[in-house]
């Protein structure tokens, strides 16, 4: 299993949703909002003016099995693409375990 975090805009969120809500073996989606910065700046600041300047971001979240990790960081990163600076990254990592709470399947088919 695979746990795929995607740090997008804000605004490209209802796409991802929209691609992914007809996908019927999507397993689903956790979308929390963050704020950060990277490398890149928009302009110049002061330390203490950066703590305060972080740009919006959306972080989602999906936990796949091993054969569907590729395909669906490829089409979040294809959605999520606007060619601006700070349009996110996305990672996928390790995901060691999962249960599901309604039903206390174990991994993949906790996924679902």
């Amino acid at each position: 299993m695979k746990l795929i975090c995607a740090i997008v805009k804000p605004f490209k969120v209802p796409e991802l949703v929209d691609a992914f809500r007809s996908d019927a073996g999507f397993p689903g989606m956790t979308v929390l909002q963050a704020g950060g910065f990277g490398r890149v700046r928009p302009h110049s600041h002061t330390p203490a003016e950066d703590l305060h300047d972080f740009t919006s971001h959306s972080v989602v979240l999906v936990g796949v099995p091993d054969a569907d990790a590729s395909a669906i960081m490829e089409r979040i990163a294809t959605i999520a693409h606007t060619g601006q600076p700070g349009d996110g990254k996305v990672f996928v990592v390790p995901l060691e375990a999962a249960i599901a709470l309604t039903t206390g399947e174990r991994g993949d088919g906790a996924l679902v």
